[in-house]
């Protein structure tokens, strides 16, 4: 391994990496890292900065670190390298120590992070996910959110009050008001308010406030279509995915994703998690795991999608072990993440003119379930495309397709009236 990535460098200098300590710890972190897609050119300076490391640290086996133990090592290395007379720049001497140690010490399992001081109503929030998750069966992103905004409202009450049983509605109003202030719309504060519901209906079960809590939580007022979906016309969606071709790279990973979008209404964090073995191209189907209902759903491959995933697999998708299908184009290659996809969405959808409210994928989710109820589609079977958990959910499409209601507005009931 070490032979065939220094093989330009000199063999004194590949005898002193084969003789140095922790020969087979640092060769699986460089296979590690090749395995990533780092290149050959980054690899060889990591195998030479762990030897650094090493030296610095005395290390001669691998042990815990602490990330204020590495920067004291990268501080004495800089003031080493000042009195090289081979060392050619200072700027990142310490900045690349720090880089290379936490990813090798991470690697290994062996790096210390401070821990957070846990919070105080941690113990009820951990009970009231568990709940959640065995009894109502609420998915893991659905757990997360009420679990991230309940903790808000809790770490902010725990700074003024040791004990849950003393929470009053006008704390929980006081803490909305608070949000509002900082910037929240009426619809996150609305959001909150959900997740809080909840939290307190379960605190009643377990006796740990007074009864009545979750309902005097009072959402604040929206407005008829604040919060209806809005999307971009199929037409403008068509144009849209004309105008993504080409051979570059990005472009054909952004037409993949885009297709997914359109024609299946995907969530981005569903497409995020595809696999590569996720796809059965003898069967000319693929499967998909739901962020929100949960569960696993089987597709039919729409001949487009298919041509679109196959030609960036075929021609863009990196070489590598990682298993999911949608990859960052340069090393270390890694799964796009839905901050990536959504970004990768919008910037499409700004060149391409459309103008709409929002424009990340779920823009393209909206148009692309309006599209199907314009065509004729029932509303259980575009609430079965876009994994409901409750088919009715695809009744709010119906609100904003206006061409549609006028069609019912306009038809004859024949001299009834």
């Amino acid at each position: 391994m070490l032979e065939t990535l220094l093989k330009l460098e000199l063999p004194f200098s590949i005898a002193r990496h084969d003789d140095a300590p922790l020969l087979q710890e640092r060769k699986a972190f460089l296979e590690h890292l090749c395995q990533q897609g780092t290149s050959l050119a980054a690899v060889r300076a990591v195998a030479c900065q762990t030897l650094n490391i090493m030296r610095v640290l005395k290390l001669d086996r691998l042990r815990d670190v602490s990330l204020d133990e590495i920067k004291d090592a990268a501080q004495r290395w800089a003031e080493q390298q000042k009195s090289n007379p081979r060392a050619q720049s200072y700027d990142h001497t310490t900045s690349y120590f720090i880089y290379v140690a936490k990813k090798w010490f991470r690697f290994a399992g062996r790096l210390k992070t401070p821990t957070r001081p846990r919070m105080r109503f941690a113990d009820q929030l951990e009970t009231f996910a568990t709940w959640m998750t065995e009894e109502q069966g609420l998915s893991p992103l659905s757990v997360r959110s009420h679990c991230w905004k309940s903790s808000g409202f809790l770490a902010w009450f725990s700074q003024c009050h040791r004990r849950l049983s003393s929470v009053r509605i006008r704390d929980v109003d006081e803490y909305l008001l608070l949000k509002g202030e900082q910037g929240w719309s009426r619809r996150s504060v609305s959001v909150a308010c959900q997740a809080l519901r909840a939290f307190f209906r379960y605190a009643e079960q377990r006796g740990w406030c007074k009864p009545g809590m979750a309902e005097s939580i009072e959402s604040p007022r929206l407005y008829v279509h604040e919060g209806l979906p809005e999307g971009p016309e199929w037409k403008d969606v068509q144009r849209l995915l004309e105008g993504v071709r080409g051979k570059d790279h990005a472009a054909i990973r952004a037409r993949a994703m885009l297709l997914l979008f359109a024609i299946y209404g995907l969530r981005s964090g569903e497409v995020s998690r595809l696999l590569v073995s996720d796809f059965d191209w003898r069967a000319e189907t693929f499967v998909v795991n739901h962020s929100k209902r949960g569960g696993a759903q089987q597709y039919p491959l729409q001949r487009e999608v298919g041509e679109a995933i196959l030609k960036y697999i075929r021609k863009v998708r990196p070489r590598c072990t990682c298993g999911h299908l949608f990859l960052t184009l340069r090393p270390p290659y890694r799964p796009v993440g839905t901050s990536d996809i959504w970004s990768i969405t919008s910037r499409r959808i700004q060149a391409a003119g459309i103008r709409c409210r929002r424009h990340g994928p779920h823009s393209l989710r909206h148009a692309c379930a309006t599209h199907l109820l314009e065509q004729g589609a029932s509303l259980k079977l575009i609430g079965d495309l876009l994994g409901h958990r409750d088919s009715a959910s695809a009744g709010i499409y119906a609100k904003v397709h206006l061409k549609l209601l006028r069609r019912v507005a306009d038809f004859d009931l024949g001299g009834l009236l």
